[in-house]
């Protein structure tokens, strides 16, 4: 093999194996962006559930703001009376409801996985090495066949 392919091999041998990882697994890799993608999608779902939440509260409050009937409701349930009305008290029983909304769940981002830069660089370094090394092997077998002739 000649002088300038040994030196070829190993060196488009790197970079094939170095842009393979970055392509795929590096931080702006195939994979990072499918992972972010998934966040990303996840949030959207996130936020508009938070803004339909918005928008029931924002109904509620125009209602009690100005409907005088939702209030009177909301007066009996907490435990107001009108003038002339009688509330009777039953033993162990809590006649009030309790309004509880759902404010959402946190969610948590999480970074995306990757290989990074150096521990790319290392594995194609690490192939380099094997190949130049096969090259030697190949090589010194090549050349003690030739001395057998």
């Amino acid at each position: 093999m000649k002088l300038y392919l040994k030196i070829i091999a190993p060196i488009f041998i790197f970079a094939l194996v170095y842009s393979f990882l970055a392509i795929f697994f590096g931080p702006r890799g195939f994979f990072a962006v499918q992972q972010l993608k998934r966040q990303r999608d996840s949030l959207i779902q996130h936020v508009q559930l938070l803004s339909d939440m918005s928008e029931k509260l924002n109904i509620r409050i125009a209602n009690l703001s100005s409907d005088p009937q939702t209030i009177a409701v909301y007066a009996h349930d907490l435990g107001y009376v009108h003038k002339g009305e009688g509330l009777i008290k039953l033993m162990n029983f809590s006649g009030t409801t309790e309004y509880t909304d759902d404010a959402g769940v946190l969610y948590l981002i999480e970074p995306p996985r990757f290989l990074p830069d150096a521990i790319c660089k290392t594995i194609a370094i690490s192939v380099g090495i094997i190949v130049i090394l096969c090259e030697m092997i190949v090589s010194k077998k090549h050349a003690h066949s030739k001395e057998g002739y």
